[in-house]
């Protein structure tokens, strides 16, 4: 630049970038079986994101605000579908890499980043961004500024919400405030249980494992997508709205100390 050549300056930075892009793909693709757990896991987070996105549309009513507006909505529901795709995309890719080869102490190092990582962004996504994605969502659909119901309110408020009504926020559907609270705890800590439940699979050595594993991330997955909040409120009848949120975790909380007995087994 002080020699009056932009151009050939802008040349080098973008040599740079492809540089730095060509030795992050080496480096990734250096292990075959780091990188076939890592396209796994890509694609099916893809899957499970716009099976989400999807399960989602499908219950919007189509009006006319939504008539050219769906691109827009499906970024907007974007940082919801991530909240139940990633945690359980990264679980499996953690124990596709983990059950080919036995990890060192830099690789277990390097899980135990990512899982503090994962608790870091699930905590930012689900707490705040989420819910001003939704409430851009509910404004696209109504045409207009609305009340903001649970899914749109930040840690802070459901927390204020709890204690008393406000006038800006709407009355709750046929799920409980307390439902939403522990809902949204629930999946903020998902992550580090089902990257536990994929080191304990990875680890048990017992042909079983990998089935368990299988089918309790497809459960998981399932308990968020499948299931809308007509049929989760008829679970009200018989267990508490706080209880019936951590039921996905529950499961995998079961599934994680089967895996614990079978790899018990296998060094007694």
């Amino acid at each position: 630049m002080r020699h009056g050549r932009p151009g050939r300056a802008r040349w080098i930075r973008v040599a740079g970038y492809v540089a730095f892009c060509k030795v992050a793909a080496l480096a990734i693709f250096a292990d075959w079986h780091g990188a076939r757990a890592t396209a796994v896991a890509l694609a099916a987070m893809m899957l499970v994101t716009a099976a989400a996105i999807c399960s989602v549309l499908a219950g919007t009513p189509a009006t006319i605000h939504t008539r050219g507006n769906m691109v827009w909505l499906v970024f907007y529901l974007v940082p919801q579908a991530l909240a139940i795709s990633v945690p359980a995309c990264m679980a499996l890719g953690l124990f596709l890499w983990i059950r080919c080869e036995d990890p060192d102490p830099s690789s277990k190092r390097t899980v135990l980043w990512l899982i503090r990582l994962s608790l870091l962004v699930a905590f930012v996504n689900i707490g705040w961004i989420v819910p001003a994605a939704n409430t851009s969502y509910r404004n696209i659909v109504a045409g207009a500024a609305t009340l903001r119901g649970p899914n749109e309110l930040t840690f802070v408020e459901l927390g204020q919400r709890m204690g008393h009504e406000h006038p800006g926020i709407a009355l709750d559907g046929p799920l409980p405030t307390a439902f939403w609270v522990n809902a949204r705890l629930a999946l903020t800590v998902a992550p580090v249980l089902l990257c536990v439940l994929a080191l304990a699979g990875a680890t048990a050595r017992s042909r079983s494992a990998a089935a368990i594993v299988f089918t309790t991330l497809t459960v998981f997955v399932s308990c968020y997508v499948l299931f809308p909040e007509d049929e989760i409120a008829i679970l009200m009848r018989w267990l508490p709205a706080a209880t019936i949120a951590w039921i996905p975790n529950v499961i995998a909380a079961l599934a994680i100390g089967t895996l614990a007995g079978f790899g018990s087994g296998a060094r007694t």
